[in-house]
């Protein structure tokens, strides 16, 4: 599924997992021509200074955890694997979310490989050489994790008692001028719970949040 895709990888991740993508039909690049970016660690100074670039502040590029290919590497279905679950964001962010809902997909399977020799940034990408294009990746949500979340909730329904989700069937009709939705931005964030056959009270004075499963 990785065929004739490139990506780039931080030096964080370790040689294995490039040399999977690699088995799996996919090229090496830098990083201004690739279709996917992956790191293993935001605190990586590389991953950092993407985090810190005026790309990612424009939500033109989106970091994977590169704990992805190993999760595509075990499942029977490859395409099953949802990428938009393992958007990395900013440490200081993943403090915060993991504060509240625990810890992320990647640390809950435990997926990640053991630390070995890092991918050769020098690794020469065969065939064409494309334009310096910069692509938005979707996840669902579009680039939409981006600084935000798409973690598993733990404890489900109890989180939901508590912070007051609500079903996007629940939520009224809306008739006005419609405008791109972006998670983070005016109030409203999208989480994924467990199970959908638990309906919250509503309640006022509450921040909204968007429920997706």
């Amino acid at each position: 599924m990785f065929k004739n895709k490139k990506a780039w990888f931080s030096q964080s991740v370790s040689r294995r997992v490039c040399d999977l993508w690699v088995a799996e039909g996919g090229m090496i690049t830098n990083l201004f021509t690739a279709d996917y970016i992956f790191s293993e660690d935001a605190s990586n100074p590389d991953t950092q200074r993407i985090y810190q670039s005026l790309d990612y502040v424009e939500n033109r590029i989106t970091v994977f955890h590169a704990s992805y290919l190993s999760a595509c590497e075990k499942s029977k279905n490859k395409r099953a694997v949802s990428m938009g679950h393992f958007v990395l964001p900013p440490a200081h962010v993943q403090k915060d979310i993991k504060a509240e809902f625990g810890c992320f997909i990647w640390e809950k399977e435990d997926c990640l490989t053991t630390k070995e020799v890092p991918c050769d940034r020098l690794t020469l990408v065969k065939g064409k050489k494309n334009k310096d294009l910069r692509k938005q990746q979707t996840c669902g949500l579009k680039t939409s994790e981006r600084g935000m979340t798409c973690c598993n909730l733990q404890q489900y329904p109890v989180n939901n008692m508590v912070t007051g989700y609500v079903f996007i069937d629940e939520m009224k009709k809306y008739s006005g001028e419609l405008h791109d939705f972006t998670p983070g931005d005016a109030g409203y964030s999208v989480y994924r719970a467990h199970c959908e056959k638990y309906i919250l009270p509503s309640g006022k004075n509450r921040r909204d949040r968007i429920h997706t499963n």
